[in-house]
């Protein structure tokens, strides 16, 4: 399935670029194609507006990785005092990585934003990097990730920043004033809000330490992570 979803967000990039070299004004007029009372871009926004509401919503979000921060995907048992001190040291250690991450994706806004401004970039080229953002979403997920090499996690259900996936690719649209694009930035923002309230409170919901769901021995998802199904660590028994 991830290797389907990197093919198609492939073919969506290669054919948003063709056409944003050799026929710009096709690519602009596909996007404000009027259908009935609406256009293309509100279909697009109300579909993606759509799967960022579900992604908060514990019955709509049935996967382990993004949705580990729910009730319902933790299986662990209560942790052992010498299990609460390695827990302790392995979320400051994520957190560590979550934050290099946070101020090294911040840079790479802020250099589109200027290049924007500058005007080497026009709108359309800036919802191109968005394009492209989310095809290299895809590719982390299914070809090689260099978030697992910062931050430290071993896959995307270990992922500490899991969630964070849409802000990151929909962040450049907060240079285009408009209620559409700052709307996608705001849900995408709510997004990583309710994450990072969910791993504050409960930590032991987001690690293969405490939570068995994590675990690799009993995982039957292909990912760019390292598998360790003989022996995965655990903290229930000190």
């Amino acid at each position: 399935m991830n290797r389907v979803k990197l093919l198609w967000k492939g073919l969506v990039l290669v054919l948003c670029l063709v056409l944003a070299f050799a026929c710009p004004r096709v690519l602009a007029g596909a996007f404000t194609y009027k259908i009935a009372f609406f256009r293309v871009y509100h279909v697009l926004w109300a579909a993606i507006a759509l799967i960022l509401i579900k992604r908060m919503i514990p019955s709509f979000n049935p996967l382990v990785s993004s949705g580990k921060m729910f009730r319902r995907n933790y299986s662990g048992s209560p942790l052992t005092p010498s299990g609460e001190e390695k827990l302790r040291a392995y979320t400051a250690r994520m957190n560590r990585g979550a934050a290099k991450t946070a101020v090294y994706w911040t840079l790479v806004v802020l250099v589109t934003g200027v290049l924007f401004h500058l005007g080497a970039l026009d709108p359309t080229g800036l919802m191109l990097v968005v394009v492209f953002f989310i095809f290299m979403d895809q590719f982390c997920v299914t070809v090689w990730c260099p978030f697992e090499w910062i931050i430290g996690n071993k896959c995307c259900n270990s992922c500490r920043i899991n969630n964070w996936g849409y802000l990151m690719a929909f962040a450049p649209l907060v240079f285009l004033q408009s209620f559409w694009t700052w709307s996608l930035v705001g849900l995408s923002l709510l997004v990583v809000i309710q994450w990072e309230y969910q791993f504050f409170r409960h930590p032991e919901r987001f690690f293969e330490l405490c939570n068995r769901n994590l675990l690799c021995r009993d995982c039957t998802t292909i990912c760019t992570g390292r598998k360790r199904k003989a022996a995965d660590p655990g903290l229930h028994n000190g």
